[in-house]
């Protein structure tokens, strides 16, 4: 164990634990303290023969026992879970056993720490992090439960107490944006003296929603419980927490902290306060939000949380702020360690913002940013969509033409390349389409199934278009089962289902 967590433990062990005396003896709480120790040692130590395994991811995650393990090792391990909690309810307790020499009380002792979720408690977790004591077996998730033959031999690993401390510590430090090699000192020296911290809150949400996404509403009050602390906060942590959690939770967050939400927050902070954020500076004194260090996982949280406000610039920010983020843009582009903030969105957001007021002005935005990201670089289809998507918005059917071209440019791109949705121009920019729902997205339509490229359209792209062509309509012009069913288009049968949909289109548009 290093110094700095020898001290945190000896000072938590002298004033919190077990205090032998006479002074100690006449203190109530203290007597209270004392008898409760010893009965929760004595339900420890009953429990580590009681036990055969501890699961330690699924236990840190939350995760619920319904894998497929034996049904008496699924039991005792909800056993396990619902007597940590029970221990978790008397810390001081626990603070004082957090030394006692059997390694498998130790080991439930930090079950019992971690699942209380109370951040606190991680230099006393940490502390047990070098301790090479073997413990409780671990149990493995890639169990074929049709291939076991009843010997837990073959799903269960060993492991130690610092293998279970290090993982309770790590399942903290990946919630924070922090660089590779933060040391847990230098990680807890700018977290000590905080009751609250965004990375805390990541923490609590991934646990709640058990990082299955979309959430389950069976674990909805689990997941309530962590917002409505959210929602107390000051309104600068707040609102920035909360886009930090939309962009950084495993978990879709858009039912529980809605897009009205955030922006709500934003909008109360102001515009100048988002210049702010966009340029690295500091707008809250917790340090989960200061991107001003430019390490890799920073600059890419810093990112995500960027385009957030970027792709809502409309509501967050003035035609004013258009210089500071082509400048922005500049500075991310230039600067080794912002590739992550290398993106079409500073420019799609200046031209938005200035097309209002001044359509050419913005497409001059647009165009140049186009060559910024030609088409031929790995992503370029996929950046150009952001603009191609902006120009839509700004322009409409008087760039009909120019983007008709792009599009079937962009999917000639995708084709040769072999590209698949996670990396589709084309499918970007019909989702931005229908999205933004303009009056002449008709005309648009009727354009693209025009033209005699159509039949260049791969399964990704015929897919969307069948959506924007399906609205209105008392049911789809394609059901989503169809379309499914005949992913990804290999043989004949399928090219020739893509073949009947592009007739279906045609038909649907036809003048």
């Amino acid at each position: 164990m290093n110094t700095t967590l020898m001290r945190i433990v000896a000072v938590s062990l002298s004033t919190s634990l077990v205090v032998t005396g006479t002074r100690a003896a006449d203190d109530p709480k203290t007597a209270r303290v004392r008898a409760d120790t010893a009965e929760i040692q004595r339900q420890l130590e009953a429990a580590t023969k009681t036990y055969a395994h501890f699961a330690t991811s699924d236990i840190i995650a939350n995760y619920p026992t319904d894998r497929e393990w034996p049904t008496t090792l699924i039991t005792e391990q909800a056993m396990l879970l619902a007597d940590l909690e029970t221990w978790a309810q008397m810390p001081e307790s626990l603070h004082a056993l957090v030394g006692h020499r059997d390694p498998k009380v130790r080991t439930l002792v930090l079950g019992a720490l971690f699942v209380r979720e109370d951040p606190h408690d991680l230099p006393l977790i940490a502390s047990l992090v070098a301790d090479q004591s073997p413990t409780f077996p671990h149990a493995h998730h890639s169990l074929n439960a049709a291939g076991f033959t009843g010997d837990l031999t073959e799903i269960l690993a060993p492991q130690t107490i610092g293998q279970v401390a290090q993982a309770m510590v790590f399942f903290y430090r990946q919630a924070a944006p922090l660089r590779d090699d933060c040391k847990f000192d230098e990680y807890w020296r700018a977290r000590s003296g905080r009751q609250t911290c965004a990375s805390w809150f990541l923490v609590r949400i991934n646990r709640a929603t058990r990082n299955i996404s979309p959430p389950q509403p069976k674990y909805q009050r689990d997941v309530q419980r962590v917002v409505a602390e959210i929602k107390d906060l000051p309104l600068a942590e707040r609102a920035w927490t909360q886009v930090f959690l939309r962009c950084k939770s495993s978990t879709e967050l858009n039912e529980t902290l809605t897009d009205a939400t955030c922006i709500a927050d934003l909008k109360t902070l102001g515009p100048d306060e988002m210049i702010r954020f966009l340029e690295r500076r500091r707008v809250t004194d917790d340090p989960d939000l200061w991107f001003d260090d430019l390490e890799r996982e920073s600059t890419r949280v810093h990112s995500f949380m960027a385009h957030f406000i970027l792709r809502r610039a409309g509501q967050l920010l003035r035609v004013q702020d258009v210089p500071a983020l082509l400048a922005r843009e500049e500075f991310e582009r230039k600067t080794p360690q912002t590739l992550n903030g290398i993106s079409p969105y500073w420019a799609a957001a200046a031209a938005e913002l200035t097309g209002d007021g001044d359509p050419a002005a913005a497409t001059q935005i647009i165009d140049a940013a186009l060559g910024r990201f030609p088409i031929s670089n790995i992503l370029g289809g996929r950046h150009q969509a952001v603009l191609i998507g902006s120009l839509w918005r700004i322009n409409g059917m008087k760039e009909q033409q120019r983007i008709v071209d792009w599009f079937y440019r962009a999917q000639a791109r995708v084709t040769e390349a072999k590209s698949d949705e996670s990396n589709h121009g084309p499918v970007d920019f019909l989702r931005s389409v229908h999205k933004a729902n303009r009056a002449d997205t008709k005309e648009l339509m009727v354009a693209l199934v025009a033209d005699a490229r159509l039949n260049q359209t791969d399964w990704a792209a015929m897919k969307e278009l069948l959506e924007i062509a399906s609205d209105g309509l008392p049911e789809p012009l394609v059901s989503h089962r169809e379309i499914f069913s005949v992913w990804p288009p290999r043989d004949e049968h399928e090219k020739k289902a893509l073949a009947e949909w592009r007739e279906k289109l045609i038909r649907r548009y036809r003048s």
